[in-house]
């Protein structure tokens, strides 16, 4: 099967676009439509429950450039945590629902979307796309709270479009109430670096990191302190709407490669700390597959805190972090390179807007064709869920976009600037 390109209008061609318009829109939803077979096949997905309008609610986005024309996927994620969730793992298209909604068309097809399937994909909260043209799916495995199929991690080429490697999770790495929903790849150096990779796996309520390593199909399982929820941030003030949810591990991000080496840096959803490690210490098999609570000190936290709790995040080539900042309806950045103290005097937030970064739940740099890196955010409005307010009048789900360069110029985590101005002194 021949993978669907669906056409994005890149960001250096976006028109009509006002000038300060920094994160510019390229999607919006007041609720997510599915490109079904036809019109009986929607109409019985509804009448049978598969699918409840309104229902379905995103989390992550990644997107995938292809050859040498200008086309681009962009690829949601989408859990099953409630009934009526159709299609797990998409694609955006060109197609629009009556009420001009862009439609989810399933990857890689349907069957792949079946639920009551545990061959298929049962429920995604995380994806990433890799440099080597690789789509990493991570599968809870649960629907809704119930736990009906193993969770796994699936790598689809997304040149050749075909399933390259499934692994199912052992169960002494699962507890009962696990729940696997990042993934960050890290490819290694080497002859063969797309067989050299690494994935880091955040079990946000098992409170653990699980490391695969891809070339020996095995994984394994790390425990520490810092993987848990801090108590006093469980609580998220959002546009007025209060909940409480105590999750771990959630955030992950990858920095540079610096003397072999990069640091995993990590925090807690109900946290505002950020921690980090050196991958280094995580890909030792041998330390953790029999003690996973060793090298408890080589997993440190930051002593200053940030401003507000945090979901996704990720780093660029330079070594800036970008994340959401939630309570603050804002993105921010820090720059590791010139300022290595993390905390709020070296946080600055980009860009903050009260409507349109409602929970950054998905964050990624995609690097354009043309090598510049671009800042994806998908915004879910998670907290309406949350307090049953969502409403399908209302513009729920966006993904926006903007170059990272323009998003940090004159900041702290303007790279180039600083180093033009220290080369200048």
């Amino acid at each position: 099967m021949k993978l669907l390109c669906t056409s994005v209008l890149l960001l250096s061609t976006i028109v009509n676009l006002q000038a300060y318009e920094k994160l510019k829109s390229i999607y919006s939803w007041k609720a997510l439509d599915f490109a079904f077979p036809n019109e009986y096949a929607r109409l019985t997905a509804i009448s049978n429950g598969v699918f409840i309008p309104g229902s379905p609610l995103p989390i992550d986005v990644d997107v995938y450039n292809e050859g040498k024309e200008h086309k681009s996927t962009v690829f949601m994620a989408i859990p099953r945590f409630q009934d009526g969730v159709p299609v797990t793992l998409g694609y955006v298209t060109n197609q629009t629902s009556l009420d001009g909604n862009p439609l989810i068309m399933p990857y890689p097809n349907w069957t792949y979307n079946d639920a009551n399937n545990c061959a298929s994909i049962i429920s995604v909260y995380r994806i990433q796309i890799d440099e080597c043209d690789r789509l990493w799916v991570l599968d809870t495995g649960k629907l809704k709270e119930k736990q009906v199929c193993p969770p796994k991690l699936l790598v689809f080429s997304l040149r050749e479009n075909r399933l390259i490697t499934i692994h199912e999770f052992p169960r002494d790495q699962i507890k009962e109430d696990s729940l696997f929903v990042t993934v960050a790849v890290d490819i290694r150096n080497g002859d063969d670096k797309c067989k050299n990779t690494y994935a880091y796996i955040a079990d946000v309520t098992g409170f653990a990191l699980i490391v695969y390593d891809f070339s020996n199909s095995r994984s394994w399982r790390i425990s520490n302190n810092l993987f848990y929820p801090y108590p006093p941030y469980g609580t998220f003030d959002i546009n007025g709407d209060t909940f409480d949810l105590m999750d771990g591990i959630l955030g992950l991000a990858l920095g540079p490669v610096h003397n072999g080496d990069r640091i995993l840096y990590f925090h807690s959803l109900a946290s505002r700390v950020e921690s980090w490690v050196p991958t280094s210490v995580i890909r030792n098999y041998t330390l953790f597959h029999e003690n996973s609570e060793a090298a408890a000190r080589s997993f440190a936290a930051f002593e200053d805190e940030r401003s507000s709790q945090s979901a996704a995040e990720a780093m660029d080539r330079n070594g800036v972090l970008f994340f959401g900042s939630i309570s603050d309806l804002a993105i921010a950045c820090w720059n590791s390179k010139h300022y290595p103290r993390y905390g709020k005097k070296n946080i600055e937030i980009i860009v903050r807007n009260s409507e349109t970064l409602q929970f950054p739940s998905g964050l990624k740099i995609i690097t354009s064709k043309k090598g510049r890196q671009e800042l994806w955010v998908l915004t879910p409005s998670f907290q309406k869920y949350m307090t049953g307010k969502l409403r399908s009048n209302e513009t729920n789900f966006r993904i926006q976009a903007g170059f990272v360069d323009e998003l940090i110029r004159g900041t702290k985590c303007d790279v180039s600037s600083l180093e033009t101005f220290l080369h200048s002194k």
